[in-house]
């Protein structure tokens, strides 16, 4: 059974692509083994971790049918979308403090939300880092910082690998509410007396924390699939509305891939680069000691990779969790894995090894 890491991105209803994604490649026979979650994409992640009896699908079913509304007779499904306004029963409720609004911080509850997290979720096999590896990412609200809840750490000693907040903790439902914090709508998580928000303000594609998590062998191995929530577009915005969704969708699109992929989108230039440093440096060069190189050679890990595309939504569809949006959404993630094996995007062996050039060694004296 080949096995892979997932990168879980945020987005609200979007996430939907998501659960079909991650369905179909269980159903296929991958085996998630390490999983960075932020937001929506923290929710799934910790369903997929800490799925009861190990049975993913039916874990990722159950937390999507908690959260998605139920339909309402009589009315159109496709025009259910904006029903969310007036909350959702497994996720959130409207605030009816109005006698208090003047201190108000936040517009709804999300006590609903945390109730299902921890109905659906096997806490106690979510933080068992030998069933699977898990890290999901929030903003400190006072610093601007990243930080990293993590049920693991690659090597204790090391000051940090590629990001320095990740902290190893004993996850709970609060952990992943902090990294779905979204204000103005969800009130800010409070962690041992530290406020968060949505991690998805500093960073909405985990890569990088997600290569803290990787064992040295996997670096080089580990197929790594991003389920990519914010297609691009074809055309620029032609109203006041497409402008508005486009500004908020280039927020959240993945700043650190786009930031180093080729002109063909791929991140092949920059990875080749890492490793013919590996090849080049001489064994003895005190920089392979230092931190920043340990951190740096980590990065050839992006070389794995896997896009799995979805169909561009507008980010008003963050807040469609009606049954039909959820349904559309779960099918067309689910139908892009189908193409990306289709399409001959991921090599027929992926459990093949990925060798480094000639006259390089796998790491050699480098505590990755």
């Amino acid at each position: 059974m080949p096995k892979m890491g997932l990168v879980l991105q945020g987005g609200g209803a979007l996430g939907a692509y998501e659960y079909g994604a991650v369905t179909r490649l269980v159903e296929l026979g991958w085996e998630p083994v390490v999983v960075t979650g932020v937001s929506i994409g923290a929710a799934t992640a910790a369903a997929i971790a800490g799925a009861r009896d190990g049975d993913i699908c039916a874990s990722l079913k159950r937390l999507w049918e908690a959260i998605t509304l139920s339909p309402l007779p009589f009315w159109p499904a496709d025009r259910q979308a904006t029903f969310s306004i007036f909350g959702n029963p497994g996720f959130w409720q409207s605030r009816h403090d109005l006698y208090n609004y003047t201190k108000w911080t936040s517009l709804c509850d999300v006590s609903p939300m945390r109730k299902t997290l921890a109905k659906v979720c096997d806490f106690e096999r979510l933080n068992d880092a030998s069933k699977m590896r898990i890290a999901v990412t929030a903003t400190n609200v006072q610093t601007g910082d990243q930080v990293s809840f993590s049920n693991y750490v690659a090597n204790a000693d090391a000051i940090h690998y590629v990001t320095p907040k990740i902290k190893p903790v004993n996850l709970t439902p609060d952990h992943i509410l902090a990294s779905g914090s979204l204000p103005p709508g969800f009130p800010m998580t409070v962690i041992d007396g530290v406020p968060y928000w949505d991690g998805g303000l500093f960073d909405n594609t985990p890569i990088e924390i997600l290569l803290d998590l990787l064992e040295h062998d996997e670096i080089d191995h580990l197929p790594i699939f991003i389920v990519n929530l914010f297609a691009t577009h074809a055309n620029p915005p032609a109203n006041l509305q497409e402008v508005r969704e486009r500004m908020l969708e280039i927020s959240f699109e993945s700043r650190f891939l786009l930031a180093h992929a080729d002109a063909d989108g791929s991140l092949s230039e920059f990875t080749e680069t890492i490793e013919e440093l590996m090849r080049d440096l001489p064994q003895d060069s005190p920089v392979r000691g230092r931190e920043s190189f340990r951190r740096i050679v980590r990065f050839r890990a992006l070389k794995n990779i896997r896009i799995v595309e979805a169909d561009h939504a507008p980010m008003t569809g963050g807040m469609d969790f009606s049954a039909h949006g959820v349904r559309s959404r779960y099918e067309s993630g689910y139908k892009a894995v189908d193409k990306l094996f289709k399409n001959g995007e991921l090599a027929a062996d992926t459990r093949r090894e990925t060798r480094l050039p000639s006259g390089s060694s796998k790491g050699a004296n480098i505590k990755s």
